[in-house]
């Protein structure tokens, strides 16, 4: 069967972008490697975008506040407004709605090859006009498409019970000890629970989350059960040198969509998803395949200026990480909730 697009991972930007091309009557497909929506992500989702929770029952917990804590653990408070979701349950809402708009998604099926007018699969062949890479920070078809692999921080993350959590609000620590490159997170899924996590650009995140949790300021805080254990990796270096190439357009990690220093990545994905969802209609309504370049120009102008910044602030970033005496004294340069960020 000949599909009009063909969508290469159901994470958020894939399944936006399928249920909007899918809402204009046309043919999607969307093949998905894993069986069902996992995610690594801790799952805070900004409120300053218009967009609806495909289901309330995902959002774990209302945030209000971002501490964000030096390595001498002094802190700097910030308002937010926004929330955690249960990232898998949520990815999942957001392909269900896609295949309701009637989008085919192929669960357990990944991407093998590039071929003329579609691409090739582990069960066969699809043909489709359009091609949308929504495959994560290790895109297979960014990869096939020749372009050149990402910055990338990789990441580990328990869900931790029987703890006690700051009420509505994340808790960011930057220390070279714990986190060299990134840092930890403590996202609260509940009155005693939290996703407790961490970003390092070297080395293996599980040995300094474990270190994190265990170490004295923090073991009786931490020393509750660990219930959900997950790993991955998010893209560091910013947008990639191009988002589309012929008919083929990059969304979402694919496309180096993640802030540079804060690895946020849900909010722009979504967004590219919607964008590259009506760039696709207006092409296919008008049968003219060279609109779909008006997809990068949008997205550049919506995020070159700020991913400019985070860019020169994540090379900072990477010399302060030599010492925590570094960290101490340049983090409210280098971290979005300091007024000194955005005056630098």
């Amino acid at each position: 069967m000949e599909h009009d697009v063909i969508v290469i991972g159901a994470g958020p930007a894939g399944s936006v972008t399928a249920a909007l091309v899918a809402s204009a009557g046309y043919r999607v497909l969307v093949l998905e490697k894993n069986t069902s929506c996992r995610s690594p992500c801790a799952g805070y989702i900004s409120n300053n975008i218009n967009f609806e929770i495909p289901d309330n029952s995902v959002v774990q917990s209302r945030i209000t506040k971002m501490r964000t804590y030096f390595p001498d653990l002094s802190f700097h408070d910030f308002e937010l407004n926004g929330f955690v979701v249960n990232r898998s349950l949520f990815d999942m809402g957001l392909a269900r709605k896609a295949i309701d708009e009637g989008a085919i998604i192929r669960w357990g099926s990944s991407l093998q090859e590039l071929v003329t007018g579609g691409v090739k699969f582990r069960e066969g062949v699809a043909m489709g006009k359009i091609i949308v890479g929504a495959d994560g920070v290790f895109s297979k078809t960014a990869s096939l498409s020749g372009f050149k692999k990402q910055r990338f921080a990789v990441c580990a993350q328990y869900h931790l019970k029987g703890i006690n959590p700051l009420s509505h609000t994340c808790e960011i620590f930057f220390n070279q000890e714990y986190a060299p490159g990134g840092y930890v997170w403590i996202y609260p899924t509940g009155k005693d629970s939290a996703k407790v996590g961490v970003g390092v650009t070297q080395g293996y995140p599980r040995a300094y989350l474990e270190k994190f949790i265990s170490s004295t300021p923090f073991l009786e805080r931490l020393g509750g059960r660990k219930t959900e254990y997950i790993t991955g990796a998010l893209p560091i270096g910013g947008l990639r040198e191009k988002l589309c190439y012929g008919n083929v357009l990059l969304v979402g990690d694919s496309a180096g969509m993640a802030d540079p220093v804060t690895g946020a990545g849900i909010n722009n994905a979504i967004l590219a998803g919607e964008i590259a969802g009506k760039t696709i209609i207006k092409a296919l309504e008008s049968s003219d395949m060279e609109i779909l370049s008006e997809y990068e120009t949008k997205i550049r102008r919506l995020l070159e200026r700020p991913f400019t910044r985070a860019l020169e602030k994540r090379k900072m970033l990477d010399v302060c990480y030599a010492s925590n005496e570094l960290l101490q004294e340049n983090l409210p340069e280098l971290w979005v909730t300091f007024r000194q960020y955005w005056n630098n």
